[in-house]
C-alpha cells in the first residue's frame, strides 16, 4: 500500500475482519513512493514555488505516530513562499502551465511533507555550521525553473524548436539518437533528473540558444554557479535512479530488498551531507533526503514482514543485520521473533491441514544460522 493515512485504517480494519492478517505488523509501504518523497525533499531546495495557498487534508499516516485520540484528518494550508520577481514569475508561470490538468492531490500532500522536512534540514545543518547566504539560496532556487522552463519553452514554440534542432544537427558531437530536451512531469521526480541530464548533454546548444538576444531566453540561462550546483545535484539524484527503475518493475524487486535498498540510499546521502567539497546547498538538500529516509525506516519497524523477509532471504539472513552494525542483542531478538512467528503460523497450518511435514524450530534455527552468522556469535 502507499503511504497515505487511509491505508493505515485499511490495515487496522482488515485485521479485525481477517484474523490471519496482523494489522500494522503486516502493513507494507510503497517503496517507489518513498523514493519519490526522498528525491522531492532533495529537489525542494532548487526551486521557488509561486505565492499561493492551498488547503489539503492530512491523515495520520503521513509519518506521525498514530493513536486512537488522533483525529482522522486535519486541514492545513500550504503557503508557497514569497512573492516573486518578474523574472522568477516568468519561470514560475512556465512551471504552472505544466501542472495544469494534472491530478496533483498526491503532489499537494507530498509538498506538505517535503516542506516540513526542508525546513528541518536547514535548521539541523545550521547547527552543524553548514549555512548558505540568501544570495546562494536564491541562485539555487532558480536552477530547476530555468532547466524545466527552457525545455517547455523549446517544445511549445515551433520557432525555438526549429532553431534548437538546427543547432543540434550542426554540432557533430551529437552522434546518438537523442535529439530533444526532456520535459518535466509533475508527479515523477526522475523527469526532473532527466531534464538536468539533458541540459548537460545539450549544454553547448543551450548556451548558444539562450545567449542569442533575439530568442528572448536570457531568463532561462544558467550562470556558472548554477551549472556547478546543477552538476552536484545531478550526482545526488543519480543515487535514486537505479532503485526507482528497479522498483518500478513489478516482477523484479522482493520485499527482502526494500530495507537494504533504503539503507543504501540513506548511507549514500550521509556521505554527500558530510562531503566538504560539495556546495553547502547540496549538502543541506542531501540532509533533507536523509530525514525522509530516517522517517520511513522508523515506520518500517512497525511491520515485522520486512525483517522476516531479510532473515529468510538466502543471500542475506541474519548476517545482513551484522553487516549493518546491529548489536547481538538486537539480532537475538530478531531471531527469536522469527522463530516464534514460525511456530505460531506452523502450528495453525498443522491444525488446519492435518499431519505436519517433518520440521522443527531446531531446523529453522539451523536455517537462520547457516552460512550467515555462527551460533557462537548469536549466543554472545
Amino acid at each position: 500500500m502507499d503511504n497515505a493515512g487511509n491505508c493505515n485504517t485499511t490495515a487496522s480494519e482488515t485485521a479485525a475482519l481477517v484474523p490471519s492478517f496482523r494489522g500494522m505488523k503486516s502493513r507494507l509501504r510503497c517503496f517507489a513512493h518513498i523514493l519519490n518523497l526522498i528525491a522531492k525533499a532533495v529537489l525542494s531546495l532548487f526551486s521557488k514555488p509561486p505565492k499561493s495557498k492551498r488547503a489539503v487534508k492530512i491523515g495520520p499516516g503521513t509519518g506521525q505516530s498514530h493513536s486512537d485520540s488522533q483525529p482522522a484528518t486535519s486541514e492545513i494550508v500550504i503557503d508557497h513562499g514569497d512573492q516573486l520577481t518578474p523574472e522568477e514569475e516568468e519561470l514560475a508561470e512556465i512551471i504552472r502551465d505544466d501542472e495544469e490538468g494534472e491530478d496533483n492531490g498526491q503532489d499537494t500532500h507530498d509538498t506538505y511533507i517535503v516542506s516540513n522536512i526542508r525546513n528541518r534540514a536547514k535548521a539541523n545543518m545550521e547547527k552543524r555550521g553548514v549555512t548558505v547566504s540568501s544570495g546562494e539560496e536564491k541562485t539555487a532556487q532558480a536552477v530547476l525553473p530555468k532547466v524545466a522552463g527552457l525545455a517547455k519553452k523549446v517544445h511549445d514554440s515551433g520557432t525555438l524548436k526549429e532553431k534548437f534542432d538546427n543547432l543540434v544537427e550542426a554540432n557533430r558531437e551529437f552522434t546518438g539518437h537523442k535529439r530533444a530536451l526532456d520535459r518535466r512531469v509533475l508527479t515523477r521526480w526522475n523527469s526532473e533528473f532527466a531534464c538536468i541530464e539533458a541540459h548537460f548533454f545539450f549544454r553547448t546548444v543551450i548556451e548558444q540558444l539562450t545567449g542569442t538576444a533575439a530568442n528572448k531566453l536570457q531568463s532561462f540561462r544558467l550562470n556558472d554557479r548554477q551549472w556547478f550546483i546543477a552538476q552536484h545535484l545531478c550526482d545526488v539524484l543519480a543515487i535514486f535512479d537505479g532503485p526507482t527503475k528497479l522498483f518500478s518493475k513489478a516482477e523484479v524487486p522482493l520485499i527482502a530488498d526494500t530495507i537494504p535498498m533504503l539503507t543504501s540510499v540513506h548511507n549514500a546521502l550521509k556521505k554527500v551531507c558530510a562531503a566538504e567539497d560539495v556546495p553547502e546547498i547540496v549538502r543541506i538538500a542531501a540532509h533533507a533526503g536523509e530525514l525522509v529516509c530516517e522517517k520511513y525506516s522508523a515506520l518500517a519497524d512497525e511491520c515485522e514482514v520486512y525483517r522476516f523477509a531479510i532473515v529468510m532471504s538466502p543471500d542475506k539472513k541474519l548476517a545482513w543485520f551484522v553487516r549493518q552494525g546491529f548489536s547481538f542483542d538486537e539480532i537475538q531478538k530478531i531471531r527469536d521473533l522469527v522463530i516464534a512467528r514460525w511456530e505460531e503460523s506452523y502450528k495453525s497450518f498443522r491444525t488446519q491441514h492435518g499431519p505436519p511435514v517433518h520440521s522443527s524450530s531446531h531446523n529453522l534455527v539451523r536455517l537462520l544460522c547457516s552460512g550467515s552468522i555462527s551460533k557462537t556469535c548469536l549466543a554472545r
